[in-house]
């Protein structure tokens, strides 16, 4: 018989399908035999018999080719866990429902036991750390303290009787500082993490005697009127190259929700907050993308034209600002009390009406308001009152009086974006019991452990994640940008934002400030990241020649592709860039650095490295694809020594076959290289506090 080539090439089509669906379900495989043995534990609030998680029991379990459904119950809830395959990952739908219709606190525990799968169990604690589990039976986590912001100026309604929420647990007070975990054996690693587009109050750990574990602070009441009686919450389970431990389970991570790791910034830059772009002079020296401003305001610099017009001849982004988290009222006595807050003659008329749709209500029904020290204000005091910008709140409304009064303008004036302030400052972990809001809000709600009586709450931030979402899919629909200032840690709104960052103070911890980087980085993928320094910029190092915080904090930036700016020592008054001594000092830095920095980011950071150093002082990071002809290594030394070291390169992963150069762009010289059987040496010597960029040219 006469075999065609139509016929060769189809049963060729079939084995190479046949090949990767293999090696896909394989990974599926291997997890739906942890997921066989997955248990539930429920810790209520308040507790009833004890502190600790009770099990519950496995009712029903249904399998076919796309599913699995496990179903548990007791008492007070029948918890149902939906886990559905894709070809390199499984996406766990979980629901609780309340079985005696009334309200329920409670911490819900997801056990995955890990068993005879591989042996030398490692934690990735973050990016750069891991820890080897052994044979301790301790609980492996990088949890971070959660709690309601207590007012350093003082709260309204707190007094000798109670708190006024300020101080309480978000949940059981704890959080993961990622948004995913894993953990590596010698043959396979195992991730999952939660959905970034679902604010829920969440933890994840390694428990040695139990097995991998999620765990959720829930409440569950009737009068959440889209999802009454019940609650929700979401995993994405998948394995990775074990090899580099949670940097791959990173990479796998953007992959299973690339819609939250888009990049649509094309023109990157420095961050430029308030002052006229024009006044600047020689402002294209400094390399400015991002100007934070309000479309009110006009650009002296250029013949008062109006700023947003201003900066599209400069071909800089406009951004307009919000804050619509609180609405802040001067005042002139400090010792005002709650009683005269309320009093009508102190909240001007056009909040009145606004407020009693909008207003965030702590567990005494009480406003949530504080005193704020702001020198933005004549007085320097005002009133903070926390608002919910939930878009879907009926009447006049928080988010509908800012989209009127600023952002519906920016937009008509063709701005290129959004710009919300203030992220995670004081309002961000308020508990909100106005129970008004639940009829309205779209994510689980929580409670505070803190209570003696816990009751279901709104976490703020969930309202403030709704109002930046619809507005971020809004202007991404018109092709236009969302911008964040004042970002920490929490993981959910960098998935919706395009580029962000915070205020910073030269003198921040080094320690914790590498760990915030690090996260910053790893959250935002190839996002532009953006920094303005504050408190500091008026030390000696940056005004007294020779300027060294200039090289110290241009390079810090630098080595994790993140843009350095200034604004304001108390954030407010004498700006950085609104004063040509200083900015003048700090010119050649922005000349030789900021271009730097705009071509790595431009080349995307990698988080798998594929690099190695034999020195545990130096950190490394990589731009630049595999598939590219271009590669980039920032290597860092925060230590106060020079450090000399090999950097070992993975040829193959790499894609390196042959090299045209290799060279340090900063001090501009060549570096030898030679070729092992490991890979490709580079010995380097890097100076004390500097970083330095090394670029790869492929044959």
């Amino acid at each position: 018989m006469k075999i065609t080539k139509l016929y060769y090439r189809s049963l060729i089509t079939i084995i190479l399908i046949f090949v990767a669906c293999y090696s896909a379900n394989a990974q599926v495989d291997n997890w739906m035999q942890i997921i066989n043995r997955t248990k539930i534990a429920v810790k209520y609030y308040p507790a009833a018999d004890s502190e600790s998680f009770k099990l519950i029991g496995d009712n029903v379990t249904k399998e076919n080719g796309l599913s699995l459904i496990k179903e548990f119950s007791d008492e007070n809830l029948d918890i149902k866990l939906t886990f559905k395959k894709f070809d390199t990952r499984i996406e766990l739908s979980g629901e609780a429902v309340s079985l005696k219709k009334e309200n329920v606190c409670f911490t819900l525990k997801i056990i995955f036991p890990l068993s005879e799968q591989g042996s030398n169990l490692t934690w990735g604690y973050d990016i750069d750390s891991t820890v080897n589990v052994g044979n301790s039976n301790k609980i492996f986590n990088n949890y971070i303290d959660v709690n309601t912001v207590v007012p350093p100026d003082g709260a309204f309604n707190a007094d000798e009787n109670h708190n006024g929420g300020y101080g309480d647990k978000l949940g059981n007070g704890k959080m993961s500082f990622y948004p995913l975990a894993a953990i590596s054996s010698d043959t396979a690693g195992y991730g999952w993490g939660v959905d970034m587009g679902m604010p829920v109050v969440f933890r994840l750990a390694y428990e040695p005697e139990s097995g991998m574990v999620s765990e959720f602070d829930l409440a569950i009441s009737n009068e959440t009127l889209k999802f009454p009686g019940r609650t929700f919450f979401k995993l994405f389970l998948f394995e990775y190259n074990h090899n580099w431990n949670l940097r791959a389970a990173l990479d796998k991570f953007y992959q299973i929700q690339p819609e939250y790791f888009k990049k649509r910034v094309a023109n990157e830059g420095i961050w430029l907050p308030f002052s006229p772009l024009h006044a600047i002079k020689d402002y294209k020296d400094f390399g400015f993308a991002f100007h934070e401003t309000s479309w009110p305001s006009k650009d002296n610099g250029l013949n008062r034209e109006p700023t947003i017009t201003a900066d599209k001849e400069a071909g800089v982004y406009s951004l307009e600002y919000t804050e619509p988290w609180d609405i802040q009222i001067p005042i002139e006595d400090i010792k005002m009390k709650y009683k005269d807050l309320v009093n009508n003659n102190v909240i001007p008329n056009e909040y009145k009406e606004m407020l009693q749709t909008s207003l965030t209500l702590d567990d005494n029904n009480l406003w949530q308001a504080r005193k704020l020290k702001t020198p933005w204000f004549k007085s320097g005091w005002a009133v903070s009152v926390t608002t919910n910008a939930d878009p879907d709140i009926t009447g006049i409304n928080r988010y509908g009086t800012v989209r009127k009064e600023e952002i519906d303008p920016a937009i008509k004036l063709n701005a290129d974006g959004i710009y919300f302030d203030s992220m995670e400052w004081n309002w961000h972990n308020d508990l909100n019991y106005n129970k008004k809001h639940f009829a309205f809000t779209d994510y689980p709600l929580t409670f505070s452990s803190s209570l003696n009586k816990p009751v279901p709450a709104i976490w703020n931030y969930a309202s403030e994640y709704k109002m930046m979402n619809k507005i971020a899919n809004e202007m991404h629909l018109k092709g236009k940008l969302t911008m964040g200032n004042g970002f920490g840690w929490m993981p959910f709104a960098p998935g919706i934002l395009d580029l962000f960052g915070s205020e910073i103070s030269w003198y921040m911890n080094p320690d914790s400030t590498q760990k915030s980087l690090q996260f910053i980085r790893a959250i935002s993928y190839q996002k532009p990241i953006v920094f303005l320094l504050n408190e500091g910029l008026d030390d000696k190092v940056f005004s007294t020649a020779p300027y060294d915080g200039y090289r110290q904090y241009f390079e810090k930036m630098l080595f994790y592709g993140f843009f350095p700016s200034f604004f304001s020592v108390n954030s407010s008054t004498d700006p950085y860039w609104e004063d040509s001594t200083r900015y003048n000092a700090g010119r050649p830095y922005f000349i030789k650095y900021i271009p730097l920095i705009k071509e790595i980011s431009g080349a995307g950071w990698q988080p798998v490295t594929f690099a190695k150093l034999n020195n545990a002082g130096l950190k490394i990071e990589r731009f630049g694809s595999k598939e590219g002809s271009i590669i980039y290594f920032t290597v860092l030394n925060s230590n106060e020594k020079d450090i000399s070291a090999v950097i070992t390169l993975d040829a193959k992963n790499l894609n390196i076959k042959e090299i045209s150069y290799i060279k340090e762009i900063i001090e501009d010289k060549e570096l030898s290289f030679k070729k092992t059987a490991e890979g490709i040496e580079i010995p380097v010597n890097i100076k004390e506090k500097s970083t330095r960029l090394i670029k790869i040219s492929k044959s």
